[in-house]
């Protein structure tokens, strides 16, 4: 059963012949926008409230300087998110790379000062045989040309050495930033630091929640001489009093 609005994607045409902007143009009405009054380094809904309720946002450790969202984890995009991340859905990563590829350029003013766009790193599994997010750096690559440094193929800034406990199993933010200060950080490397040094990195992933998982990239980037680390997602997750779930 095709995803509602934009399950049609991988029939589409345009999706091999046509500019990234025309995806995206055809997309964002059938995403769920972000509230118009939201944090200014996570992109999460404030509400009435008078500051960011996220743990890292007004930490002077936080290690990235902000994070942009397409839109909201709900509706369809959500669901293709989850057929494109566990249920084997590999040809997502050629339409999701459209999309962002058009959102830098429908935005590209917020973003010229970014010298690397590079993929948070994965590591495959028995289920997902690929690096998602990669995938989908290399295919905004692809339609964006030159437009962007995009950072794909075999040398990454970025890698993760070994695989690390599934973060949807994690259930309180506790245990998730302790995951990420432990587990993660020690499976995180940057193997050329030349190639990070003095530049302002922006690392891609597909859903954020509180940010734990890009704190410790971007951490490792800064420790091998980053200016500046910031986040672009295709999903901010929000949540009523605590994040619960995956970034």
């Amino acid at each position: 059963m095709d995803v509602p609005g934009l399950g049609a994607c991988p029939r589409c045409p345009y999706r091999s012949i046509g500019p990234a902007a025309r995806c995206w143009d055809c997309a964002q009405p059938r995403l769920i926008p972000l509230a118009a009054r939201r944090c200014g380094v996570c992109d999460q809904p404030l509400g009435l409230l008078d500051r960011c309720p996220n743990y890292w946002c007004g930490r002077d450790d936080r290690g990235f300087d902000a994070v942009w969202a397409l839109a909201l984890h709900r509706g369809p995009l959500r669901q293709i998110i989850a057929r494109y991340k566990y249920r084997g859905g590999r040809s997502w990563a050629t339409i999701l790379g459209r999309l962002l590829a058009g959102y830098l350029l429908e935005h590209s003013p917020w973003f010229d000062e970014f010298e690397l766009v590079t993929a948070c790193p994965g590591w495959p599994t028995a289920e997902r045989p690929w690096d998602h997010m990669a995938s989908v750096v290399a295919a905004a690559a692809e339609v964006a040309g030159d437009l962007w440094p995009f950072d794909f193929g075999a040398e990454r800034a970025v890698i993760k050495t070994a695989a690390t406990v599934p973060l949807m199993s994690l259930g309180s933010p506790a245990s998730r930033r302790l995951w990420a200060a432990c587990e993660l950080r020690a499976a995180l490397a940057v193997p050329d630091p030349s190639r990070v040094a003095r530049r302002h990195v922006l690392v891609v992933d597909d859903v954020f929640t509180d940010g734990s998982t890009l704190r410790e990239v971007a951490l490792a980037l800064r420790r091998c001489g980053a200016a500046g680390v910031s986040g672009l997602v295709f999903a901010r997750q929000g949540w009523r009093q605590s994040p619960v779930r995956g970034d």
